[in-house]
């Protein structure tokens, strides 16, 4: 099997390829239906000649690339949409149906705080031409919907912000909380991993996201949570977490020298440099 891995260099696209790389090589050999020949890393240093190479090749691909935090609100569009684009018509082109999975996020419902989002509605979009490229070509994709990610490699100030809580402690700098009530739903790197890992096997978790007040089966929905079912035009990772940002950014753990240095929860890439400096 030949894998692509759109945006390899970022976050969740580095813990994907070396996790990858591990199944590849027999270090992990809990997943023997994965057989793995080539590993296709894509990011914005690789030229477009490359993308249409890996295009014509890749047996399965994981579209990861995206944009975060842009000078301007305009590349939201470009990064999250465009690409997309760019990636589906290179399939095409090459004439090739592979399984294709979106990196979207709980933003893209617009529900509640999200509701006027430029980021959600590029994400939507995105998720809506996947949807379509499903129809005109009858290729499997799995759109997930990430809510707050945690976990190595994160940068701090763009990606997770448990990342940038880590930062800041762990260098002295101030925590800045606007509302300490705000509950955060966490997806921890390696249970990502694990539920990709499904997604690459033809078993991803499927669901639906129920709007805002909709009431099903007795539960009432509040736009951001999914509801498992089996033929979902959603996937989700099933294991996640949550706390408020005071829990978060107050935990006792972070507060004290000795802790922090012990504290295995700090995984943003500047409290670990830090870390490895103490020890």
């Amino acid at each position: 099997m030949n894998i692509l891995v759109t945006g390899a260099a970022g976050f969740v696209g580095r813990n994907l390829v070396e996790n990858l790389k591990n199944i590849r090589d027999g270090k992990n050999r809990t997943r023997p239906n994965i057989q793995i020949e080539n590993i296709y890393e894509y990011d914005v240093n690789n030229a477009p000649e490359d993308l249409d190479r890996f295009c014509a090749d890749c047996d399965f691909a994981f579209n990861l690339a995206g944009v975060n935090r842009p000078k301007d609100p305009k590349e939201f569009k470009e990064g999250n949409f465009g690409f997309a684009s760019l990636l589906l018509e290179t399939l095409k082109k090459r004439n090739n149906v592979c399984p294709v999975m979106l990196s979207s996020s709980l933003q893209a419902t617009l529900a509640g705080r999200f509701g006027t989002s430029e980021y959600g509605l590029s994400k939507r979009d995105g998720e809506e031409l996947f949807f379509r490229y499903a129809e005109e070509t009858g290729a499997k994709t799995f759109v997930y919907r990430f809510p707050n990610l945690a976990g190595k490699w994160a940068r701090p100030n763009y990606n997770s912000a448990v990342a940038t809580f880590c930062n800041n402690i762990a260098n002295d700098l101030p925590v800045t909380v606007n509302d300490p009530n705000v509950e955060l739903e966490l997806l921890f790197i390696d249970d990502l991993i694990d539920e990709m890992f499904d997604a690459l096997e033809g078993r991803p978790h499927r669901a639906e996201y129920p709007k805002t007040g909709e009431v099903v089966d007795g539960v009432e929905y509040d736009g951001l949570t999914p509801r498992p079912c089996e033929n979902g035009r959603y996937c989700y990772a099933p294991v996640t977490h949550k706390a408020t940002l005071g829990r978060i950014s107050s935990c006792p753990r972070f507060r004290t020298e000795a802790s922090r240095r012990n504290c295995t929860l700090c995984t943003c890439r500047t409290f670990q440099k830090r870390k490895s400096r103490s020890i």
